[in-house]
């Protein structure tokens, strides 16, 4: 995962607004004046809705002749109640590398240890979206991918091992409680558990040690084989693509819907067209045919126990929630139906995300929809009186069973209690980048606590009332009440041009012209022409003068210009824009 803050979307992240900002003054920490929560909180206002694709893994066919470092089981690694220890060595140099590459995420060689198993060169890269960020001060996560350099090389089988930072709202407790809870109920989700990361041997943390969803988790979960895809959203068109809601017009050919749906298997299509048949029977099926013909197409029993899970958790970056990405379609060929599997669980447990998304209040345990664009499939179940019925029988159970204060407040403290002295030496800040109000990790569990309580006591009343359907809560805010240009002056920056760009990212530079500024806002609009300006990115800091996009889509055309933003005593004010450029983004292989 938002890792660090500012967007609900993580393409693992809870992808986020990612940006790369370096001062005038060079790579030197920005220390910012005592309005900086201020702005913390205003910037994760305007781009919360924003995502950002990732620099994406290649398809996955694994070999029959694979070598392993030991007999292919992995089980002993995501034991829950272990808490693993890892060593990386990766040379000074390297390390260099892969920070002056940022935002672009590249593999360096390493040599990984577990145990008495050490593996030479093997690739490791920073992981999410928010770990791309140069100038962040939040641990980064890593991904370990034992057969970049060595095709034939495993670890337990696994070709890759995620170590995630659990810096957003969930902390590093949220992944683990989600997925046991999901697992306890039989539905296909990760193996995860802690573990301490030394790198070149100096501690450097604690990490969630989380599987990854690719082509050895679908031997493992299934009988293999099978499409896999991973979607990632690219802009506001994708967000009606990941809902999985039916647009007639298609954007750009590489992306489907406006929503990429990665492939992830070899029996995964470029073009995604049973993706689309999905979309098409979940949108167009008739209303009476609707629970006949889903049963035969989804998993459903899964989906429905999913729903209450993520809702009860709060993880509303999911399909089942507000602004989905999160989450892998998998078709199993043996039953011929589709299993939704979530991912990037750690934004749960918390209300109030990024300090508009009412994730308690906005999310009805009974009459299930949440969101500014719900998605289709969620809205024809709580339409279907059987599906609907079906739910809150599962969700009942479910909440009673795993989500009772009484049975989830001791999960809590055992989770905490597993890795409360080596958190004390973590030598990364005590907080989620997310919750800047964050004391120490105490105040992290009594937060989490404080939210398990309110949403049993709220979802139980709900149940036990259902009473009319609620309308939808519209949580995107209201433009106007966000940050906007000023007249021209000045202070404007100047010089807006392009230093570097790839099918993956758009870096931008301009000239810092401003004095006393708190923030820098960049905004985009597509096209060459026509469409309005929006603001896209943005962050604290005075003298900021450049910015990575790495939202952009493969061969499509965007506009982009910069203000500043200062504090006044009445509020925050734009200075005019810098001068627009127009940059046309290389298609892949180009």
């Amino acid at each position: 995962m938002i890792e660090e803050p500012l967007s609900p979307c993580h393409t693992g992240i809870f992808a986020s607004n990612h940006v790369e900002m370096t001062t005038s003054h060079g790579n030197q920490p920005v220390h910012l004046p005592y309005f900086a929560t201020w702005f913390f909180y205003l910037l994760a206002w305007f781009v919360g809705g924003m995502c950002f694709t990732a620099f994406s893994e290649t398809q996955l066919t694994p070999s029959e002749n694979l070598k392993t470092a030991t007999s292919p089981d992995s089980t002993s690694f995501y034991l829950s109640s272990q808490v693993q220890v890892i060593h990386l060595q990766i040379h000074d140099s390297d390390l260099e590398k892969m920070k002056s590459a940022l935002p672009k995420r590249i593999y360096v060689p390493a040599t990984f240890r577990w145990g008495n198993q050490t593996i030479e060169n093997v690739g490791v890269r920073y992981k999410g979206n928010s770990s791309s960020r140069p100038n962040q001060r939040h641990k980064r996560s890593f991904l370990i991918k034992f057969n970049e350099f060595d095709k034939e090389s495993t670890f337990l089988g696994l070709q890759r091992v995620a170590l995630d930072n659990g810096v957003q709202f969930g902390s590093l407790f949220s992944e683990q409680l989600v997925t046991g809870i999901l697992r306890n109920l039989n539905i296909k989700s990760s193996r995860c558990n802690f573990a301490k990361l030394y790198l070149n041997d100096k501690y450097h943390g604690v990490y969630t040690n989380v599987e990854r969803i690719d082509s050895v988790f679908l031997q493992n979960e299934f009988v293999g084989g099978g499409a896999l895809y991973k979607v990632d959203v690219y802009n506001e068109q994708g967000k009606a693509g990941a809902n999985l809601r039916w647009v007639k017009q298609l954007p750009h050919p590489d992306v489907r819907l406006g929503a990429v749906f990665e492939p992830k298997s070899s029996a995964a299509h470029t073009d995604a067209h049973d993706v689309l048949e999905l979309i098409s029977k979940i949108n167009q099926t008739p209303d009476n045919d609707f629970a006949r013909v889903m049963e035969k197409t989804i998993d459903m029993e899964a989906f429905l126990k999913t729903m209450a899970v993520m809702l009860f958790s709060g993880a509303f970056d999911q399909l089942t929630g507000w602004n989905p990405h999160n989450y892998y379609l998998y078709h199993e060929p043996k039953s011929q139906r589709w299993h939704y599997l979530p991912w990037d669980l750690d934004v749960g447990f918390a209300d109030n995300a990024f300090r508009y998304i009412p994730v308690v209040s906005g999310w009805n345990a009974a009459w299930p929809v949440m969101g500014s664009s719900p998605s289709p499939l969620v809205e024809r179940i709580v339409d279907n009186s059987q599906l609907l019925a079906r739910y809150r029988r599962l969700a009942d159970s479910i909440l009673e069973k795993y989500f009772h204060p009484k049975v989830l407040l001791p999960r809590v403290d055992s989770l905490y209690n597993r890795i409360k002295d080596d958190l004390t030496g973590d030598p990364f800040p005590h907080r989620r980048a997310t919750n800047p109000e964050d004391q120490s990790y105490e105040s992290i569990i009594d937060s989490i606590k404080d939210f398990i309580r309110r949403r049993y006591d709220t979802a139980r009343t709900q149940l036990d009332n259902p009473g009319t359907r609620p309308q939808i809560v519209k949580h995107t805010p209201r433009r106007d009440h966000g940050p906007q240009p000023g007249k021209p002056s000045a202070d404007d920056p100047t010089g807006l041009h392009v230093t570097s760009s790839s099918s993956s990212f758009v870096t931008l530079k301009w000239t810092d012209n401003s004095k006393n500024e708190g923030a820098y806002i960049v905004q985009r609009a597509d096209g060459d022409e026509g469409q309005e300006f929006r603001n896209h990115i943005g962050q604290p800091g005075a003298d900021i003068i450049t910015a990575s996009d790495i939202s952009v889509v493969p061969g499509w055309t965007y506009r982009y210009r910069v203000y500043a933003l200062r504090p006044t005593p009445a509020g925050p004010q734009g200075t005019g824009v810098s001068n627009t450029i127009t940059v046309h983004v290389p298609n892949r292989g180009n």
